[in-house]
């Protein structure tokens, strides 16, 4: 009998890890939705008025699912659909033209992984372009990207470059520019 508590107590560990893992990707996709919703791409972005934001997850299926389950919640934005397509790093890695291809005609990317070469190569392939990027890398945003999820204590919060943000080209709301803490950097 006390064999089985202690086994019901390790077999609940983990599952209470993943449902913790599972709701804090809840919040970083919703973050990721209202960033969206907050910012403004240039008109040629779109092919057509009925073009949705495409939000590219470079990091694993899962993450993209996640992200994908909370944008479908959040319906469209400013009547635009929202689709999320999974990119995975190792073919970012590897700079496959397809992959590549996709992160460049994002209207954001979320780097969903600590692998530097990925984050790096992410970041050139949309050097100069209205792509949004977002990672959850500490000192992503210090680090060349745009807008860096970091925990605060208990709670998710962001970072924010806003020379980064003013090169590619798009336009942040100022509301939520003045939420974020605001870090300086060039892609490394």
């Amino acid at each position: 009998m006390l064999l089985l508590g202690v086994l019901g107590t390790i077999v609940q560990v983990p599952s209470a890890q993943a449902q913790h893992d599972s709701q804090a990707m809840q919040v970083e996709a919703a973050f990721l939705v209202n960033f969206v919703r907050f910012t403004q791409w240039p008109p040629d972005r779109f092919s057509n008025s009925g073009a949705p934001y495409v939000i590219a997850v470079v990091g694993g299926d899962d993450v993209a699912q996640t992200v994908r389950m909370v944008a479908n919640a959040a319906g469209n934005i400013q009547g635009r659909d929202l689709a999320v397509v999974h990119v995975d790093p190792a073919d970012v890695e590897a700079r496959q033209k397809q992959a590549l291809d996709i992160v460049r005609g994002s209207h954001l990317v979320f780097v969903r992984t600590s692998d530097s070469d990925v984050r790096r190569q992410v970041l050139a392939s949309v050097a100069g372009k209205a792509v949004l990027t977002v990672g959850d890398d500490p000192d992503f945003a210090a680090r060349g990207g745009m807008l860096g999820l970091v925990q605060a204590g208990d709670h998710l919060a962001f970072e924010a470059n806003p020379e980064q943000i003013q090169a590619a080209g798009v336009q942040l709301s100022a509301k939520v520019l003045k939420l974020a803490r605001i870090r300086r950097g060039r892609p490394t």
